[in-house]
């Protein structure tokens, strides 16, 4: 199947595949596994435009809030390292996707700066 807006063809089942898998494991530690996809999306897949970036923010979107709510649900919450995390995230988000976006477009020069 070819998706019509990345231009990437592939097994239709091989993304969501692929997806659960890492969510499967990942998840067992407590993190989202996006860092995971993007790799896959690049090598595997050959989806090297800058939006590459953004299908694994939309992955981390609907992979943590479950996380986080249960982890309120239960009193586990540390609310002083959350603060602490989201004030170092929020400017690293701005950030990348500058550096993403107006410094490092070519898929050659963002997987060096990846690896």
């Amino acid at each position: 199947m070819t998706f019509p807006v990345s231009g990437v063809t592939t097994n239709v089942l091989l993304p969501p595949l692929v997806s659960l898998v890492i969510s499967f494991f990942t998840s067992m530690g407590g993190i989202s596994g996006a860092f995971i996809l993007l790799p896959f999306q690049m090598s595997v897949l050959n989806y090297t435009v800058p939006s590459v970036s953004g299908t694994n923010h939309v992955f981390n979107i609907v992979a943590i809030p479950g996380g986080v709510y249960r982890y309120i649900k239960e009193g586990r919450m540390a609310w002083p390292l959350t603060w602490v995390v989201i004030a170092g995230t929020l400017p690293g988000v701005f950030i990348g996707y500058y550096l993403r976006v107006l410094f490092l477009p070519d898929s050659k020069t963002f997987k060096l700066f990846v690896g």
